[in-house]
């Protein structure tokens, strides 16, 4: 394990960390990616047990990385039952407990996005005295993929009466959130519903991270970096309602290039199964 903790200190340089710290809340879980991704990839140990050839196409962003953090991340996730491996120079092997982390970790493509055509508008008004619960409160709206319109003003084309009543219970913020359905139309004031959704989820910007990202992947010829680009920016798209998306839309051409790549580093199939 001690060659693999050498390869991953140079390999996991900071600018890997720079892009995966949107993807990745721990390096643990990073660890655990790079642990799939030289299994599931089958790239190999020379003779004597050396860096793994992967580490060469990385060259370009070899900045080091704290070798203790790589080894306190791999010992961590060998004491979680989260790694293995068969013998001492053998490429760490992933186990189905590690992939269920792993898959709650890394963000996924939704294909099917059902919507009822329905808009939903959440809004709040919690005391300056809660003002951490209030900013809390807001970053869960992103997460569950609400977009700001206001301050406390914030929209959704997905019902999230469910899930805000569960964390309100959790907060005891009872009676300072309320969630109003829209209806079909959805538009607020003149602004039709598209134009809306193309300013409040900044669409635009996001769009073009996708571009840049699909101009370049011809380009890249590390397909784990890649990858990790491509999650970096599907953690931030609110995955909306595909008739809602417009035409000039790149998240889904994307996705095409890239999911030969995710289905590689499949962590929806245990090792082994």
């Amino acid at each position: 394990m001690q060659e693999t903790m050498k390869v991953l200190s140079r390999t996991v340089g900071q600018t890997t960390l720079n892009i995966a710290e949107g993807v990745f809340s721990h390096i643990v879980d990073l660890v655990l990616w790079y642990t799939v991704y030289m299994a599931e990839l089958s790239v190999p140990f020379n003779a004597y047990g050396k860096p793994f050839r992967a580490s060469i196409a990385a060259d370009r962003f070899l900045n080091q990385v704290n070798y203790d953090v790589i080894k306190h991340a791999m010992v961590h996730a060998k004491r979680q039952g989260w790694i293995t491996r068969r013998s001492r120079h053998a490429i760490p092997t992933i186990t189905y407990e590690g992939k269920l982390r792993l898959s709650q970790v890394i963000p996924h493509y939704d294909t099917h996005r059902v919507w009822d055509g329905r808009m939903h508008l959440v809004t709040y008004d919690i005391p300056e005295q809660q003002s951490g619960d209030r900013q809390i409160l807001r970053g869960y709206l992103r997460r569950i993929g609400c977009g700001r319109l206001q301050d406390s003003v914030w929209i959704t084309p997905y019902n999230p009466i469910d899930t805000i009543r569960t964390f309100i219970e959790k907060r005891s913020l009872g009676g300072t959130v309320i969630v109003s359905d829209l209806g079909r139309d959805g538009a607020i004031g003149e602004e039709n519903l598209r134009t809306l959704i193309v300013r409040v989820y900044k669409l635009e910007a996001l769009s073009k991270r996708y571009e840049t990202w699909f101009a370049d992947f011809h380009n890249e010829k590390n397909d784990h970096w890649n990858v990790i680009q491509y999650l970096s920016i599907l953690s931030d798209d609110p995955q909306l309602p595909f008739s809602l998306l417009p035409s000039w839309w790149k998240g889904a051409q994307a996705f095409q290039c890239v999911k030969y790549l995710l289905a590689k580093v499949d962590t929806s199939r245990p090792t082994g199964m």
